[in-house]
């Protein structure tokens, strides 16, 4: 006996066109410019294919985002792979490709913020980059993570603390102070 999908094409095709820039541009600020496309047309093929799983707006986003997040540890394992790769070829002059994340870098102040997110621990770094470059509520996030949204607020409050404390030579020298919210104020 067939299912019936609890949406159908066109209210998928909705989702697709209300959720396909935020998804790549999730996609884009992960991984190079030119795979971000292929990720989130990933993303959304998977989401497809779990048409019955997916949940009702607002709370679809998220669910986008954590398949684009699983689409992007496979695509980050066959990067590794294809390094080792490279690694064995290199003595056929063979160059890497570049870091997406310094595709973004405009100056010496960027770089440290790049240093300081890399420095997070890695559910820490997703967790800030959902809330401060994806606009994700801690709610979502939480919902995402299985956790509270105390306990997102207080991640994020942590690693934008962690962040200062690196960045504070950086800003120094550009006469900058860190945002309040990472010396104590809320997360």
């Amino acid at each position: 006996m067939e299912r019936t999908p609890r949406i159908g094409k066109t209210q998928f095709e909705a989702l697709y066109e209300e959720y396909r820039l935020p998804v790549l541009a999730y996609c884009a600020r992960r991984t190079s410019s030119s795979d971000a496309a292929d990720v989130c047309a990933e993303t959304f093929f998977v989401a497809w294919r779990r048409i019955d799983d997916i949940p009702e707006p607002p709370k679809a986003l998220p669910y986008l985002y954590r398949i684009a997040g699983n689409v992007l540890s496979n695509q980050l394992r066959t990067t590794r792979r294809r390094h080792r790769l490279a690694a064995k070829l290199a003595g056929l002059g063979v160059t890497p490709p570049q870091d997406p994340l310094n595709l973004v870098v405009q100056n010496s102040l960027d770089d440290a913020v790049v240093a300081a997110v890399r420095r997070l621990k890695p559910a820490d770094r997703e967790i800030v980059m959902l809330a401060a470059w994806e606009d994700l509520s801690r709610e979502a996030i939480a919902e995402m993570f299985g956790m509270s949204k105390a306990a997102v607020d207080q991640r994020i409050h942590r690693a934008y603390q962690r962040m200062a404390r690196v960045l504070e030579p950086a800003l120094a020298r550009e006469g900058m102070e860190f945002p309040p919210i990472a010396k104590g104020g809320e997360a």
